[in-house]
């Protein structure tokens, strides 16, 4: 009997493929929480300043390949 499974031999995901993935979420989050901190503490400028810092690091580009 085949098998179903359509997987090309040797494509393990290591942890350095992992870590990018989550690279952008993480820089997202982190940004997002500066933020606030800063905001309810009453630093509007800073808040400012660091989200759009933020924005500028956490800018993802995503590339979509459709095989037919």
């Amino acid at each position: 009997m085949t098998s179903l499974d359509r997987t090309p031999a040797g494509t393990e995901i290591n942890a350095r493929a992992r870590l990018y993935a989550w690279l952008p979420v993480i820089t997202t989050l982190a940004t997002l929480a500066t933020v606030l901190a800063l905001a309810l503490t009453g630093n509007g400028p800073a808040a400012m300043a660091a989200g759009v810092l933020g924005s500028a690091a956490g800018g993802v580009q995503i590339t979509v390949n459709i095989r037919r």
